[in-house]
């Protein structure tokens, strides 16, 4: 041992100098290239964001205009509406499970 501590520094040789700048430009090429195309998908997935919610906001804005609730421009809430006719019988289900019980019952 020489007794020098040992310490990173500059080297005094050109060729590891050279070398280590060209290393570390490599290095800060790639970092901005690499941070640039993740700015890159950061800004399309905002982007596809903004129009996602627009579109939907231009949607709901439609929908709301269209609609003939009590808020509407609509006077008259009941246009296109078609009816259909028919006839029904109302079934009493437990009357009718009453009626069959008590004849059915042969305590009665």
């Amino acid at each position: 041992m020489n007794g020098r501590p040992f310490t990173i520094g500059a080297s005094s040789n050109p060729l590891v100098q050279i070398l280590s700048l060209v290393v570390f430009a490599v290095i800060v090429a790639g970092a901005v290239i690499m941070g640039a195309f993740v700015l890159l998908a950061f800004v399309g997935v905002a982007a596809v964001a903004v129009l996602v919610i627009a579109v939907r906001s231009w949607w709901f804005k439609r929908k709301l205009r269209n609609s003939s609730g009590p808020f509407g421009d609509d006077p008259n809430p009941v246009k296109d509406t078609r009816y259909i006719e028919g006839e029904y019988k109302v079934i009493d289900t437990d009357a009718e499970a009453k009626r069959r019980r008590s004849t059915e019952d042969p305590r009665e």
